[in-house]
């Protein structure tokens, strides 16, 4: 299947965790805490969690796969080994401004009555601690593995460097521009090894060029385009509003308007939307440049029901008058590791079946 498929569909990345290969209510402990399957046989369960996340995949029908994110905790925590970030010794956190939590109204933990208030969090990030360096690909074997078990396109997600950068507390470069700019070069090779190994999308998350636009403007385009440099793949990138497994409510945001135009300005040639939650309107399309758009039409909200094919057709159909038909691809908003499989592959399989009518197959 060639990736100029017409209205191509695909994941952001991740696919559902199995409960019983990590904990949930673990993702947000120390890197490599949440897991279940002892280490002696988790390099096995993680090839297992990988052939069925690829499986469901296939049999939904999306035109590109992924591994799921299978291997990874959380999606920042997997790049901490790079050279110069000390990750085993955290430092404290001192930023917290962004710039559109106005617009999200987060999920109440559960509290049983009588309990006391929890202690307010302690929020602590790895540290940068000298020169950042890449010692080889730290997703070389995922990727192999993938393309050794799938008979389409396959897509590997890495970070990106202004995301990387916020989530690091910097104790060796002195300005966040620095930092992020030194992330991109490292991450590049990265980037372009994958390609070398087989991917066939290479795409970064940058969420932060959302949450912190005021913050990284100046420097996240020249980031992202030294990031994938002479990559020898289709490069893409990924915005979003945040895991619902945490957010109750999301309103679309201005902000997200600017990070777009940022993003359509740069050298990626797809770019990947949450759209269908905060509920956006073609008109937010007009700013990707003439990207093409992986147009989020898959609410992740836990309590959201499955979309219709024809909501599906109906939202995608509004943004091919924007986009044209050839520069549409349609994917979840976010990220799908927190949801029930058999909801999940419900949801992707009807996008599925609403990019075939769009196709008119």
């Amino acid at each position: 299947m060639a990736l100029d498929l017409p209205v191509p569909t695909q994941l952001v990345g991740s696919w559902c965790k199995p409960q019983w290969l990590c904990d949930h209510d673990l993702v947000y402990g120390p890197e490599g805490t949440w897991w279940r399957v002892p280490e002696a046989q988790r390099p096995e369960a993680l090839d297992d969690a990988v052939r069925l996340a690829v499986a469901d995949q296939r049999d939904a029908g999306l035109s590109v796969l992924t591994d799921g994110e299978e291997r990874r905790q959380t999606f920042s925590g997997h790049f901490y080994a790079l050279g110069g970030i000390d990750a085993d010794h955290m430092g404290a956190v001192t930023n917290f401004s962004n710039d559109v939590g106005e617009y999200l109204t987060m999920k109440a933990r559960a509290q049983a009555a009588g309990d006391e208030p929890p202690p307010p969090p302690k929020f602590e990030q790895p540290r940068v601690v000298g020169p950042v360096t890449w010692d080889g690909p730290l997703l070389g074997d995922d990727v192999r593995f993938l393309r050794h078990v799938s008979d389409r396109p396959v897509k590997v997600t890495v970070i990106g460097p202004n995301t990387l950068a916020l989530r690091l507390v910097d104790e060796h470069y002195g300005s966040l521009r620095e930092l992020t700019l030194a992330l991109a070069d490292v991450l590049n090779r990265e980037c372009r090894a994958l390609a070398e190994l087989g991917a066939d999308v290479v795409q970064i998350d940058e969420p932060e060029v959302h949450f912190r636009y005021s913050q990284v403007a100046d420097h996240a385009a020249e980031a992202i385009d030294r990031t994938l440099a002479g990559v020898s793949a289709t490069t893409a990138v990924h915005m979003c509003y945040g895991y619902s497994k945490n957010i109750a409510e999301k309103r679309a945001t201005p902000v997200y308007e600017q990070a777009l135009a940022l993003l359509g300005a740069t050298t990626v040639e797809q770019i990947s939307l949450e759209y269908e939650q905060p509920g956006h309107s073609p008109d937010l399309l007009e700013h990707a440049g003439d990207k093409t758009v992986l147009l989020g039409v898959l609410d992740l909200d836990t309590e959201a029901p499955v979309e219709t094919v024809e909501h599906i057709v109906a939202r995608a159909s509004a943004a091919m008058e924007v986009t044209g038909p050839d520069r549409l691809g349609l994917a979840p908003d976010c990220g799908m590791w927190f949801l029930p499989r058999d909801h999940a592959r419900a949801k992707i399989t009807n996008m599925e079946l609403a990019a075939r009518q769009l196709r008119g197959d």
